[in-house]
Parts: structure tokens; C-alpha cells; sequence
């Protein structure tokens, strides 16, 4: 015990001694010389350069400067405003793709892409910190272990909270913002693994890693005008009563001037593809879905030539989807029409003439609901408070589940009001399910909800509608 703690006592001495300790060459790793970029310091150096976070005078400085360019119409103010954009350098670039702002989603591309061009930005690994492998499931790095939390959730709530982020997702990866479109679906994977919804969120990160890897030449995006649309009769292939406006905006966020080809005669034109879903809808919560793509071409306009930052509109019309489901005017439904866009140009030139291929461009999700002829669409549009309120008093289900999907922000109180109202028992089966149905297109919430729960929900959250 006693040579023990001598023993002891002379590795303290050993240690504590303040000259330098030569190591034994025995002809292994003996390395005498530091690596340059080792920090010596007691603490972490601080950030310099292009890393360095943006401060909060700085963020506030270029949101002002993105505000004005939101509001400015004359070209060469917008210009000089990019410009300035664009001088900020890569540590904006973060602040830029977090806004989301669709009056100058096409002009913070334009600016993003610059900014990566003209300072030699890599492109981040669009999968973050995941990985996929061919088709397979995609597993983010590192997930959070839940096991052993095991409590109860209403999972269709969750579910639906997914099917919106899913929604969300898609429209970031049709505007190319991928690597934002990534994170979303990888947090939804970690949120529920076992997801519904599984499949479709690994599909978009394989979809948004092909997608970033390709240069972006030519965005887009899109406006459907009117967002309410009514069938003109209830006859079979009926057209609308006013045809379905698409307006395609299309920008030249590339450094050099760009020509498209877009139509020279028949058989030689561009072509805007619309992969449709067009659900039928009633108060009960039955919905028959349909599928289909419709080919719209392009046959106005030969070439135009876009300079950088240039923007070019396309406006196509589409007068009915009887090609997708002739008989649906005949039904007294209500039709939720999801469009997912693309065009195809015939042919592109760059800037010395010489042929360019480019990949379809691709515009943001949008949807646009169709009524059927039989609903008196123009006074619900102009007065959706009353149209609902007529709806109640006559007991017309299906017509109170269609008015409440066009009242707006400043109605929702009092059409909340109406639909929980003390006669709400004393109403028939029916009325009482499109009332509790219609409570959840206004609110976007408690789809399954019975009417005690929603009267607790209103109880906590009525003065904040």
C-alpha cells in the first residue's frame, strides 16, 4: 500500500511539473509540427467572412429593400433594387430563400442565382442530413428515438397536419426552392415515421436532389383567375360559365439572354401540361376522386427573347374538364380542382444562337374550386354570410356546406356564431353534419370533431376569428 501511494504521488509531481515533456521516438505517430488551421485559443474564434450571421440591423436593412421592391413598378427602379440585392453577397443567401413572398418569388431566384454564380457558391446537399439510395425509404441522419414516449395522439390529426406540410413542400419544390422542400419532408418523416403519407414525402426528396443539381435557367409561376369557378348548365360536358384563366409567368433568372421558341405552326408549338385532381365533394365528407393531364398547346406568340431579369406572360384558357369527367356537371357537388403545372417550350436559343435544352418549368400548386350550376354562385359571392345564413334557415345541407367554403377572414366569427348556435339540436341529422362539417373548411381544423368539442374549441378561440 505504502510503494502504492508513492507511486501515486510521483505521477502528481510528474504531471504537475511546468517543463516540457519530450516524447520517447519508439517510431510510431509522432507529430512535431500543428495543423494551420488549429484554434490555440481558450474559446472558439468568432465567425468572420462570409459566415458571419446576418445582424438585426442588417436583416431589417434588406427586408426594407425587398419591401420596396415588392411595391416599385418602374423596370429600372426594380433593376437597381436586384441590383443592390445581388451586392449583399452569400451571406444573405439564407435570409433570402426564407422569404416567401409570391409578388417577388421570381425575382429573389433571380437574385439567389446570381449571388451563386458571380461568388462561386456550392450548392448545399439538397437531402441535408439524409440520405436516399435508388428508390428506397429515406432515412434523415441521426432520427430521435421515441420508443420510450409512447403517449396517446390523435393521429388523423396528425395526419392531416402532414397532408398540409406535404402541400407545402410541393409548392416549395414547383417554385425551386428545394432545399427548403427537403427540410419540411425530412422533419415530417421524423415527426411519424410510419406516416400515410411516407411514400409521397420520400418521392419529393428524390425528386428535389434531381431537381437542385440542374441549373435553372427560365422560372415560373402561376395565377388562376377566377379562383371560383361555376358550371355554365348541369348538361352533360357543360363548359364553365367563364373559362379558367391560367396565367403563366415565366423569368429569365439565367446571366445571359435567353430566346424561346414557342410556337412555328402546327405540331411545333410549346405545350402547358396540367396534371389535374379533381375531387367531388358533399356535405357527408364523400369525396370521389379523379385523375388525368390535360395538354393545352401554346398557339400564340413565336419567339421571344428574354434578357436577363426579363419576364414574359402566357395566358391560356381553359373552358371545362370534360375531358376529365364529362358527366360532373350533372352532379350537385362541389369540385376542388388541384392543378400542377409544367410547360413545355418547343425550343430555346442562347445568347449566341445556338440551341438550348431546357428542362420543363414547372409552376406552384394551385387549386380552384368549380359549383355546379344550380347554386346560386352570384349572390354567395357577393354576400357569403347571408348565403349561409339562408342556407341554415331553409335546412339545405348541401347548399350551407358550399357557401361556407367562400366565407372570408372578416365573416368567420359571426359564421362560426351561426353554425354552433343553440338550434344546432334541434336541427335534422343532416343539417347538423354539414354544420359541423362546414366549421372545418372555415377554420381548417376538427374535421372529426362531434359538436361538444367544438363548442370547447369556440369557447377558447372565438375572440381570435
Amino acid at each position: 500500500m505504502k510503494r502504492l501511494c508513492c507511486f501515486l504521488l510521483l505521477l502528481v509531481v510528474t504531471a504537475c511539473s511546468s517543463g516540457p515533456v519530450k516524447p520517447e521516438d519508439d517510431g510510431g505517430f509522432v507529430s512535431s509540427d500543428t495543423a494551420a488551421d488549429v484554434n490555440t485559443a481558450d474559446n472558439a474564434a468568432p465567425v468572420h467572412g462570409d459566415r458571419a450571421p446576418l445582424t438585426p440591423k442588417e436583416q431589417q436593412e434588406a427586408a426594407l429593400k425587398v419591401s420596396r421592391l415588392e411595391e416599385e413598378l418602374a423596370d429600372d427602379e426594380r433593376n437597381r433594387l436586384i441590383d443592390e440585392l445581388v451586392q449583399l453577397g452569400p451571406r444573405y443567401l439564407e435570409f433570402f430563400r426564407a422569404i416567401d413572398r409570391e409578388a417577388v418569388a421570381l425575382d429573389l431566384m433571380y437574385v439567389i442565382h446570381r449571388i451563386e454564380r458571380e461568388h462561386r457558391v456550392e450548392k448545399a446537399d439538397p437531402l441535408g442530413t439524409g440520405k436516399t439510395e435508388g428508390n428506397g425509404a429515406v432515412e434523415p441522419a441521426n432520427p430521435p428515438d421515441f420508443s420510450q414516449e409512447r403517449e396517446e395522439f390523435d393521429r388523423e390529426e396528425v395526419e392531416r397536419f402532414l397532408a398540409a406540410r406535404l402541400q407545402q413542400a410541393r409548392r416549395m419544390l414547383d417554385g425551386g426552392r428545394y432545399e427548403s422542400a427537403t427540410r419540411v419532408a425530412e422533419a415530417a418523416i421524423i415527426l411519424l415515421p410510419d406516416t400515410r403519407l411516407r411514400s409521397e414525402f420520400d418521392a419529393l426528396i428524390v425528386q428535389a436532389r434531381g431537381e437542385s443539381q440542374s441549373d435553372l435557367l427560365i422560372a415560373g409561376t402561376l395565377n388562376l383567375e377566377p379562383e371560383n369557378l361555376q358550371y355554365l348548365n348541369d348538361q352533360k360536358a357543360a363548359p364553365f360559365r367563364s373559362p379558367l384563366q391560367i396565367r403563366c409567368f415565366l423569368k429569365n433568372v439565367s446571366t445571359t439572354a435567353i430566346t424561346l421558341r414557342l410556337y412555328e405552326g402546327k405540331g411545333r408549338e410549346s405545350v402547358l401540361q396540367l396534371d389535374l385532381t379533381y375531387e367531388q365533394l358533399d356535405f357527408q365528407g364523400n369525396a370521389m376522386s379523379q385523375r388525368g393531364t390535360v395538354r393545352l398547346p401554346i398557339d400564340a406568340g413565336e419567339s421571344i427573347t428574354l434578357q436577363p431579369n426579363e419576364s414574359y406572360e402566357i395566358n391560356v384558357p381553359l373552358e371545362s374538364l370534360s375531358s376529365l369527367d364529362s358527366d360532373a356537371p350533372r352532379k350537385f357537388a362541389l369540385g376542388a380542382v388541384q392543378i400542377q403545372a409544367a410547360l413545355r417550350v418547343y425550343g430555346a436559343l442562347d445568347a449566341e444562337s445556338k440551341p438550348l435544352v431546357l428542362r420543363p418549368i414547372r409552376f406552384p400548386t394551385r387549386t380552384v374550386f368549380v359549383f355546379p350550376s344550380g347554386f346560386d354562385f352570384e349572390g354567395a359571392l357577393a354576400r357569403p354570410l347571408n348565403s349561409l345564413r339562408d342556407a341554415l334557415d331553409k335546412g339545405l345541407a348541401q347548399e350551407l356546406f358550399m357557401a361556407s367554403h367562400l366565407i372570408g377572414r372578416r365573416d368567420r366569427r359571426t359564421a362560426g356564431d351561426l353554425l354552433l348556435g343553440d338550434d344546432f339540436d334541434d336541427s335534422v341529422l343532416a343539417l347538423q353534419r354539414a354544420r359541423l362539417i362546414s366549421m372545418s373548411v372555415i377554420f381548417q381544423t376538427g374535421k372529426a370533431w362531434d359538436i361538444k368539442r367544438w363548442r370547447q374549441w369556440w369557447d377558447e378561440n372565438r375572440l381570435r376569428q
